[in-house]
C-alpha cells in the first residue's frame, strides 16, 4: 500500500487509456479516409456532369435554326455528345454510373445532365452508413450572339 492509501488499484490505467486512445485514432483515421474518398469521387462525378452538359449544348438542330433562326437542341445529337464525353473518360470514372438523366429546357438552363453512383465505404462499412447514392447535375445554356 502506498502512502496515499490507493494501493495497486490504479495499476495498468495508463495502458488502458493508451489502448482506448489508439482505437479512437484508428476510427478517426477510417472516417477521414472514407470522407476524403467520398469528396474526391463526388468532385469527379460533378466534373463529368458539367462536361457532359457543356458538350450537349453543341447538339444543335441545324435545320430548325436555318428555318426559324432560333437555336434548339436536337435530343438525338445531345445523346451522341454525352456518349462521346463518357467514352473519353477513364473506366474508373464511368464504372458504376447509372445512365445519364438528360433534361432539355430545364429551369435556368437549356440542358441538364444528371449522373448517379453508389459509393461504397471502405473502413466504415458497417451499420446504416454502408452505402450511399451520390448524384451530380451539370447545367448548360446556349448563348445566342
Amino acid at each position: 500500500m502506498r502512502a496515499d492509501g490507493t494501493g495497486d488499484r490504479e495499476r495498468g490505467s495508463v495502458q488502458l487509456f493508451m489502448l482506448g486512445l489508439g482505437v479512437a485514432i484508428l476510427l478517426l483515421g477510417g472516417i477521414s479516409f472514407d470522407l476524403w474518398r467520398l469528396i474526391g469521387e463526388r468532385r469527379e462525378l460533378s466534373a463529368l456532369a458539367d462536361s457532359a452538359a457543356i458538350a450537349a449544348t453543341s447538339g444543335l438542330d441545324a435545320d430548325f435554326f436555318r428555318e426559324q433562326g432560333v437555336s434548339r437542341l436536337d435530343p438525338g445529337l445531345v445523346d451522341e455528345q454525352i456518349a462521346l464525353v463518357m467514352d473519353q473518360q477513364p473506366a474508373s470514372i464511368v464504372e458504376g454510373l447509372s445512365a445519364p438523366q438528360v433534361t432539355l429546357g430545364a429551369a435556368g438552363c437549356d440542358v441538364a445532365v444528371r449522373f448517379q453512383r453508389e459509393f461504397d465505404f471502405t473502413l466504415l462499412d458497417f451499420g446504416a452508413a454502408s452505402n450511399i447514392v451520390m448524384s451530380a447535375t451539370g447545367c448548360a445554356s446556349i448563348s445566342q450572339g
